[in-house]
């Protein structure tokens, strides 16, 4: 699960900065590159008053790395490369605006459009951690407003030639919710290397003793250019063609642990576009009209879009984006 910093005046950006700290300790961050991770946290949330007019900071921790990803409906960046130049700093913060947080982190990428804001991710290691070597996936993942826990998750397993994604939308949200949700990604990784209906009939059966919740698993076959795909319940899932041109794929209806009268995996070509996947935490009128150039974008940065222009903000959400072709 992310943390969703609403960044609205400089009391948000301690509060980002310290939310980032926690999650950075968590990760194993020393010293310097605890500091490092204040200053990135800082210029984020500085820039969203300064030029986005506020937004949010969403962060998460993996097990040696932070993300962050800022999100506002400003303005936006005429010329992204001169606000990355060095010299170019929001008055006040620690660091040399975004040109300091390419610096300092492992991945950094942004997405702006003049009138349509901006969208940045930045990744910062621990010292010592191995750089991660893909960008084939990026997912952002909120809990409800007023939770501190998410009944929604998600998992991937790649190995050489597939790369399978499960989500689970554990029902209602809070502490049960994440219970059932817990318990389905904890199967999953058992039954990964199963056939896609193998595994969703394996978490249904291990999710019978929580409140249930809706699953799916889709596996991308890089070399035969497809995906195969098997859900339960309403989460929804998306192949998206290079020119934006959307093709939805079959959930059979259902809920995992108590009532699944039919199982069924569906293959679709892929090609080089991407595979979509949300919660109904998100809504479904959504297009990638709204985003030129998205077929470009790191994945993180257009699951955090879809975050910003169409969650719900009444249940958990989560965006999973994968590139269905290798890296």
């Amino acid at each position: 699960m992310m943390v969703d910093v609403a960044v609205a005046d400089d009391s948000a950006v301690a509060e980002a900065r310290r939310k980032a700290a926690e999650l950075g300790a968590a990760a194993g961050f020393q010293e310097l590159r605890a500091g490092q991770l204040a200053i990135v946290a800082t210029e984020l949330a500085t820039n969203l008053i300064k030029h986005g007019g506020g937004g949010k900071l969403l962060i998460g921790a993996g097990q040696a790395h932070v993300d962050l990803v800022a999100l506002d409906r400003g303005a936006g960046m005429a010329d992204v490369e001169r606000c990355l130049a060095d010299g170019y700093s929001s008055a006040g913060t620690l660091g040399n605006g975004l040109g300091a947080v390419r610096r300092m982190a492992h991945r950094f990428h942004v997405a702006s459009w003049p009138g349509r804001g901006t969208a940045v991710f930045a990744r910062l290691l621990r010292n010592g951690a191995a750089p991660d070597a893909s960008d084939l996936v990026g997912a952002v993942e909120t809990a409800k407003a007023g939770e501190v826990v998410s009944g929604d998750a998600w998992a991937l397993h790649r190995d050489a030639s597939h790369c399978t994604l499960f989500m689970v939308d554990g029902l209602g949200h809070g502490s049960e919710a994440a219970l059932a949700a817990n318990e389905a990604v904890s199967q999953f990784q058992r039954s990964r290397a199963e056939m896609p209906a193998d595994i969703v009939q394996a978490v249904h059966l291990a999710m019978r003793h929580t409140r249930g919740g809706a699953v799916a698993v889709a596996r991308i076959d890089f070399a035969a250019s497809t995906v195969v795909y098997a859900g339960l319940g309403n989460i929804a899932a998306l192949l998206a063609s290079p020119s934006g041109q959307l093709r939805r794929m079959v959930s059979l209806n259902g809920t995992a642990g108590h009532n699944a009268r039919k199982i069924q995996a569906f293959e679709y070509p892929c090609g080089d576009g991407l595979l979509i996947m949300h919660s109904d935490g998100i809504g479904s009128s959504w297009t990638l009209q709204a985003y030129p150039g998205f077929v470009r974008l790191h994945p993180m940065l257009l699951a955090g879009l879809l975050m910003r222009d169409h969650s719900r903000g009444r249940d958990d959400a989560t965006v999973v984006v994968a590139r269905t072709h290798a890296a």
